[in-house]
C-alpha cells in the first residue's frame, strides 16, 4: 500500500465520518423542531421592558394540550426584591403605574428566581386573549419592576 493510497483511504474515512455526523445532527435538529413546531409561528418571543428596574431576557407563551405557560428564557435577569410577583394585566404596560397594578390584573405566581429560566402555569380559567401584558411587581411596596406586552 502506497502513502498516496493510505492518504486517499484516510480522506474517504474522514469524509464518511463527517457525513454521518452531519446526518445524525440534522436528524436530531429536525426531531427537536418537530417537537417544538407549535412554538415557532404561534409563540412569539417577547422582550421585557423596564418600568422601575431593568429586566433582561425574553419570554414566550407556550401552549400544550394540557396547559399554557409563561416561559422565561435562560437570559432572564432582574434586580432582586422583596415580594416579587408575576401578574397578567388587562392593560398594556405603558398604561400601568405602581399603584394600579392590581386593577384589572390577576396574580399568577411568586417570582421564583431573579435570574435564569423559569415558567409559570396560567390557570385554566384564564382566557389569555383577555390580557395585554405580563408584569413583574413588588407587591409589598407597590413597585412595578417591568414586564412585556402580549
Amino acid at each position: 500500500m502506497t502513502l498516496k493510497s493510505m492518504h486517499n483511504d484516510f480522506l474517504k474515512l474522514a469524509l464518511s465520518t463527517v457525513t454521518l455526523f452531519s446526518l445524525v445532527f440534522i436528524s436530531s435538529v429536525h426531531a427537536q423542531e418537530s417537537n417544538t413546531s407549535s412554538l415557532s409561528s404561534d409563540n412569539p418571543i417577547y422582550s421585557f421592558s423596564k418600568k422601575r428596574y431593568s429586566i433582561d431576557g425574553t419570554a414566550k407563551i407556550v401552549r400544550t394540550e394540557n396547559e399554557t405557560r409563561i416561559v422565561f428564557d435562560d437570559a432572564f435577569k432582574t434586580r432582586g426584591g422583596p415580594d416579587l410577583k408575576v401578574y397578567l394585566s388587562k392593560k398594556p404596560l405603558s398604561e400601568i403605574q405602581n399603584e394600579n397594578v392590581s386593577d384589572n390584573s390577576v396574580k399568577i405566581s411568586v417570582l421564583r428566581s431573579k435570574k435564569g429560566a423559569q415558567s409559570y402555569i396560567i390557570p385554566e380559567n384564564i382566557d389569555l386573549s383577555d390580557y395585554k401584558s405580563v408584569l413583574i411587581h413588588c407587591e409589598a411596596f407597590e413597585v412595578l419592576w417591568g414586564g412585556f406586552d402580549l
